[in-house]
């Protein structure tokens, strides 16, 4: 059983959940790459398969956002923004994430966006 993905609003469920993708204005490529992303991410045994997915670039977001993290969606110059929840689906913000990376099997995906827009 993989990790269980939440949404913090329909925006962003219709953003990235592939159920929706006949709606999906990204380019081609983009298409493609963000349903790996989320086959991968329902695959993965916790959070701990994300940070170490080299090309992903697992990081924290800075200023008002840093409670977020990112994953890159190839080379496309498009991110995923997610926040880690625990078993109850409750917001992770405190404490090393990375340290509960192991124990951390449900995120929260905010929004899908060009990091270059």
């Amino acid at each position: 059983m993989g990790m269980q993905i939440l949404f913090k609003n329909e925006t962003a469920k219709k953003q990235f959940c592939s159920a929706y993708k006949r709606k999906w204005r990204y380019p081609e490529l983009v298409k493609k790459k963000l349903e790996s992303v989320e086959n991968f991410i329902l695959n993965a045994e916790s959070l701990m398969d994300i940070a170490n997915y080299p090309p992903f670039h697992f990081e924290r977001l800075k200023g008002f956002r840093k409670e977020e993290w990112s994953i890159r969606v190839g080379n496309t110059g498009y991110r995923v923004t997610m926040i880690p929840c625990n078993n109850d689906g409750q917001e992770i913000t405190e404490g090393d994430i990375l340290a509960q990376c192991k124990m951390i099997k449900i995120v929260k995906v905010t929004e899908v966006s060009n990091h270059y827009e």
